[in-house]
């Protein structure tokens, strides 16, 4: 490699999915000692540029060099060999295993030895900041601690690209400061680092460079001293202006349509449970939960909407439209809509069409007795698409290649197509860019006026946005319900986030 040669280098790029275009002549440049940020859209083509330079697609056209030398990935191991390694919004740890077993167990793949392994990993962790205790379970570890799990199983593997997905969609303030510093000190080793995000402050903050993708082409790559503001930013990722604001209308909060009296609830695979949780959500209101991930608000919400078995209600009293049953023997409701905090999981299922998924959850709405009203639900699908903007050719597209902000609104749509009495949202903006962010926010607030609305979120500004009441939970119970319009519920839901006041 020539002193002038970057660390990565992308020329000519372009990826096809059919007569998509995700990709289209791509040039990027990472060098070593440098943090770049890459923005865009949802459906930009962000995800699937990481997804070739890390190894899980092959380009369909242009080539990727590392260190001057080109190179050829079949599969992200062939990547991770010649230094690139991924951090992905879902983990890629084993939870039932230590940090160390994780570790070992990818290193060995590599041909490291565990010996070997158990020594970079001392070492990088000091080099580094990781500190992390290699002996605990990864169920058992914040989500903070997992992501600097899977640092260091980079780093132990010799990874000198690090690319990070949303990395602080899952994280406190104090993490994500935390995850910033580790940056700092991969940009001193002369590790390069790109890390896709949609938070605009931490661009500012964090980067060297910045590349933004519009509709699958790069227009263009500079240094934050370039843009005079945040305005500017979201100007060239939408291509148009651009302020992240909705308008909320007053209205008079109504009966009582959910109620909780001391319920109490388990968590499963390692999530955190919840103990004697009182809350009241009426017509017409956003009572908001707020926390770091992690600490029962994913238990509380399945155990509410019985959708999935995250959680289950094992003591006190709900009351939902009047009518009271304990907890134990609570199964939900039809009249529940929910959006899942996992879109791809547990919202869609990804080989089946854009109406197969509209219908999921709406089975008795969409034909007679047994038989599927196709027809019915490929129009309602199609005017789906029309009202909520959703990028797709059509009611017949495969849910897996829509992006995740087009994913989420189709989901949505679906489940405010249920009329529901109760609403329950759960981190319904996660990894969003501020488009689809700021139209999720203008459904949540119309749809109030029909519905109580339960929204669980670990982002600040959405909560203060949107909600009318704030509940901040931590470590599975709630330490205070505020009032959103109080001016001190800044300062008090921060040290509450962090069980400051519990």
């Amino acid at each position: 490699m020539t002193q002038d040669a970057p660390l990565l280098s992308c020329r000519g790029v372009t990826k096809r999915f059919g007569k998509v275009v995700a990709n289209r002549d791509i040039t990027l440049e990472v060098r070593a000692g440098q943090v770049q940020a890459v923005l865009g859209e949802n459906g930009a083509g962000k995800s699937t540029l990481m997804s070739v330079i890390s190894g899980r697609y092959r380009p369909d056209a242009g080539e990727i060099r590392m260190k001057g030398r080109t190179v050829s990935f079949s599969k992200p191991a062939d990547a991770m060999r010649m230094g690139i390694g991924m951090v992905y919004q879902r983990f890629m740890l084993v939870e039932r295993l230590t940090v160390a077993e994780n570790i070992r167990l990818s290193a060995g793949s590599c041909g490291i030895s565990a010996r070997e392994a158990n020594r970079r990993m001392a070492e990088l962790s000091e080099r580094y900041g990781l500190d992390v205790d290699p002996h605990r379970t990864v169920a058992s570890l914040s989500m903070g601690e997992k992501q600097r799990a899977e640092i260091l199983k980079l780093l132990v593997q010799d990874a000198r690209v690090l690319i990070f997905d949303e990395p602080t969609a899952v994280l406190s303030q104090p993490e994500a400061e935390r995850l910033f510093e580790i940056f700092n000190r991969l940009r001193s080793n002369q590790c390069g680092v790109i890390f896709i995000t949609h938070k605009l402050d931490e661009v500012m903050a964090a980067a060297d460079f910045i590349s933004i993708l519009r509709r699958g082409r790069m227009i263009a790559g500079l240094a934050p001293s370039r843009i005079e503001s945040r305005r500017e930013l979201a100007r060239l990722m939408v291509g148009r202006e651009f302020v992240l604001a909705v308008d909320k209308p007053e209205i008079q909060a109504g009966d009582p349509v959910l109620e909780l009296e001391n319920v109490s609830g388990k968590g499963v695979a390692g999530r955190t449970g919840f103990k004697d949780v009182s809350l009241t959500i009426r017509k017409g209101e956003i009572l908001a939960v707020i926390g770091v991930a992690g600490n029962g608000q994913s238990s509380l919400a399945s155990a509410i909407t019985r959708a999935s078995d995250s959680g289950e209600p094992t003591s006190g009293t709900i009351r939902f439209l009047g009518e009271t049953v304990e907890a134990v023997r609570w199964n939900g409701s039809e009249a529940i809509g929910y959006v899942p905090e996992d879109r791809h999981r547990t919202g869609s299922v990804h080989g089946m069409s854009l109406a197969e998924n509209f219908a999921l959850t709406r089975l008795k709405d969409c034909g007679d007795g047994p038989w599927l009203d196709r027809g019915t639900v490929r129009r309602e699908t199609a005017q789906a698409i029309s009202d909520f903007s959703i990028r797709a050719t059509g009611p017949d597209d495969e849910a897996g290649s829509l992006s995740g902000g087009n994913l989420q609104k189709l989901i949505l749509a679906r489940e405010l197509a249920r009329n529901p009495a109760l609403f329950v949202a759960e981190q319904p903006t996660q990894g969003l860019d501020i488009a689809a962010t700021e139209d999720i926010w203008a459904s949540l607030i119309k749809q109030r006026e029909h519905s109580g609305i339960l929204l669980i979120s670990g982002d600040l500004k959405e909560v203060l946005t949107l909600a009318d009441r704030i509940a901040v939970m931590f470590r599975g119970r709630i330490l205070e319900v505020l009032d959103a319009l109080d001016t001190d519920a800044v300062g008090r839901i921060g040290l509450l986030m962090a069980g400051g006041m519990e």
